[in-house]
């Protein structure tokens, strides 16, 4: 059995040494990426209020947003539960602001309630998930934040 060449067998290993450097090099970079990114956008508040008559029911939003980061923000869409916010429109939040907005999530109208299932749904103490998604300008887009909310 012949042995490997002395010349062949140091290329290997410098080979190998070059694969394990690169892998290390790629790892520290996204790990260090990872570590220097923060939370752009906080929701500091948010409040679901529901107003129940007999034959009627109005879902009212109120939210305050605070650009926690060093970048302006975009925010493209409010959502409660997959419902867009009527009324809002895109808004830029500079970096260390806040911003506050109110808006109504759904309204069955004036005639009766033909869903009874919809007063069960948004009745006090249900949980109800927000999103509210951003672009960062010179960063990443299309983040969200995510909370859950009971309604009062």
């Amino acid at each position: 059995m012949k042995a490997i060449s002395p010349v062949i067998a140091t290329l290997i290993l410098i080979a190998i040494a070059v694969i394990a450097g690169i892998f290390v090099l790629r790892q520290f970079l996204f790990f260090a990426g990872t570590a220097g990114q923060q939370d752009v956008l906080a929701i500091e508040d948010a409040t679901l209020s529901v107003l129940h008559k007999a034959n009627y029911m109005q879902v009212y939003l109120q939210i305050t947003l605070k650009n926690q980061g060093d970048k302006v923000v975009n925010v493209t869409s409010i959502t409660v539960d997959g419902k867009s916010i009527a009324g809002f429109t895109y808004v830029v939040v500079n970096p260390g602001s806040t911003y506050s907005f109110s808006g109504v999530v759904m309204v069955t109208g004036t005639g009766t309630i033909t869903d009874p299932s919809l007063k069960e749904q948004w009745e006090a103490g249900t949980e109800h998930t927000i999103i509210v998604t951003y672009d960062v300008i010179g960063g990443n887009t299309g983040q969200q934040t995510v909370i859950k909310v009971r309604a009062t």
